[in-house]
């Protein structure tokens, strides 16, 4: 496991979307759905963690209220078939199956005087489709996500 990008979302409508992690090895990139039962299965291990290494309540309020590092720990301690069996959808792309990896910061108005909202998109052109990803902030970066992905498809990532 290179790393994960915890906090993906897939558009399903227009006002929907699916939350999903984009999990990188040396090999392939793994798409792993983050069902809602899921995610709350997540956020209570990791106050029950916060609570058994001795973390008092601000302690395990915040390691519950950290999901995407909680949840890119998890994927990358995982097996790749383990995550691929874990939710039915979830995929696998090799560097051959990958046509381009496009990633760009961008911008969303934040609101009525709000400051304005940045996040990543990630949009992949596969041999079965392409399929778009936004990052739910700019954490981690454009830069990080293009270096992280580059690391298995190489030239392919813009």
């Amino acid at each position: 496991m290179l790393g994960a990008i915890a906090n993906a979302r897939f558009k399903t409508g227009m006002f929907k979307s699916e939350k999903w992690v984009l999990v990188v090895t040396d090999q392939r990139l793994l798409g792993a759905r983050l069902t809602d039962e899921l995610a709350k299965s997540i956020a209570e291990q990791a106050r029950a963690q916060g609570g058994a290494s001795g973390s008092g309540f601000f302690g395990q309020l915040g390691a519950q209220l950290k999901p995407s590092f909680a949840v890119g720990q998890r994927y990358c301690a995982m097996a790749p078939e383990a995550i691929l069996a874990e939710t039915p959808g979830n995929w696998a792309l090799l560097p051959g199956q990958v046509g381009s990896i496009t990633v760009e910061r961008k911008s969303r108005p934040g609101g009525e005087d709000g400051p304005d909202f940045d996040f990543v998109k990630i949009t992949i052109e596969a041999a079965g489709g392409k399929g778009t990803y936004e990052t739910d902030d700019d954490r981690p970066g454009q830069r990080e996500v293009q270096a992280l992905l580059a690391r298995t498809f190489g030239s392919v990532v813009r």
